[in-house]
């Protein structure tokens, strides 16, 4: 794959086209932007060329031929680390950086990235799912973040700034990639063959997407698009709680089956789903000029369900909307530190009804 195959992320590119070319390559880079739009393609890509062994890394243009390209598409070179969350776990286990409790220090990213390269003139690491660094782990990575061993190059992949941990955030420089358009999510689906059903148009997947091939792949599942509607719906009543909603919600959840990490991962789609609905609120509520080609066509109906129903002044709205959107993501962060869903989903319902009434207190 080359650069002109990866959609959509040309000023990254050209950002570390320009450090490179200053020999001002930082030592660690968090990327942020919406889950599934390629930004640990993307983080790989720049490894296979600071890596290559047959063009310069001042071109930054692998040659995709030689034994460290091979390795690098392989996943295999030795002088990259690859660190996500286990799909088993809430969190990166602290261990992954220092090694259990007999091998403090002896093992893991924070020792491995220090050793002298096998094969390149770097070591490079990367870890997906930063989204999912815990006080401890972010802690562990501390002092490999502020003395950071020479050619060593650390690139965290999360979704936004805000579900960092600021230790890390302030020792980052922080790049940040956009949502793909609708209609290259589009075009992406009907090359490959990620999605496995025909039930969903590619189409429709697309338009609903918001950028994110991976958000169109969850989508092709229809009870999944069909819990999104109703979702939207309710929403659109600016009471949530109300009709004992959440068991529609929880048992939408209950879905996954009995694995607690698709059951966590429904959860957080759920939230997903409603900061969507909330973020189109704000944006027209506030005037926010919208990308046509990233937008959801089909959340505006329930959206203007919802302005024609609210009675107060707009820039209330437009706050209110926002409080929605931050109470979400503190009950996705509730969720993911393992507290039991039912509680956790009728309580965050009932709040966004209390904040759409201006009474956010106990009934």
């Amino acid at each position: 794959m080359s650069w002109d195959e990866i959609v959509n992320h040309k000023p990254a590119l050209e950002r570390f086209r320009r450090s490179v070319d200053r020999n001002r390559l930082a030592s660690t880079y968090l990327f942020v932007g919406p889950e599934g739009i390629g930004k640990r393609t993307f983080a790989l890509k720049l490894s296979e060329a600071l890596l290559c062994e047959q063009n310069p890394e001042s071109q930054l243009q692998p040659c995709g031929a030689c034994p460290s390209c091979q390795q690098i598409r392989a996943q295999t070179h030795p002088d990259l680390i690859l660190i996500s969350k286990p799909k088993d776990k809430a969190f990166i286990p602290v261990e992954t950086f220092i090694g259990d409790k007999e091998h403090r220090r002896q093992v893991g990213l924070c020792h491995d990235i220090g050793l002298k390269p096998f094969r390149g003139g770097r070591k490079i690491a990367i870890i997906d799912d930063a989204d999912f660094l815990n006080q401890e782990g972010a802690n562990s990575l501390l002092k490999t973040l502020e003395e950071p061993p020479p050619n060593s190059v650390l690139i965290l992949i999360g979704t936004s700034e805000q579900r960092q941990l600021s230790t890390i955030v302030s020792r980052s420089q922080v790049v940040r990639f956009e949502a793909l358009t609708n209609p290259q999510v589009l075009s992406i689906l009907e090359r490959t063959s990620l999605v496995e059903s025909d039930e969903v148009p590619l189409e429709t997947l697309a338009q609903s997407s918001e950028g994110s091939v991976s958000r169109a792949l969850k989508l092709s599942d229809p009870e999944t698009l069909e819990f999104r509607r109703i979702l939207f719906s309710q929403l659109a009543g600016l009471d949530p709680g109300q009709n004992n909603f959440s068991k529609t919600v929880i048992g939408f959840i209950d879905g996954a089956g009995k694995d607690s990490a698709k059951k966590r991962e429904r959860t957080v789609l759920a939230g997903d789903f409603s900061i969507s609905f909330y973020r189109h609120w704000y944006m027209n509520l506030s005037g926010a000029q919208q990308d046509d080609a990233r937008v959801d066509l089909s959340i505006n109906p329930y959206v203007e369900d919802a302005i024609g129903t609210w009675e107060d002044e707009i820039n209330v709205g437009a706050m209110v909307a926002a409080q929605c959107i931050e109470r979400t993501i503190e009950m996705q962060g509730q969720v993911l530190r393992f507290a039991g869903s039912a509680n956790v989903i009728d309580t965050w319902l009932r709040d966004l009804g209390r904040i759409c009434r201006g009474k956010f207190v106990e009934a």
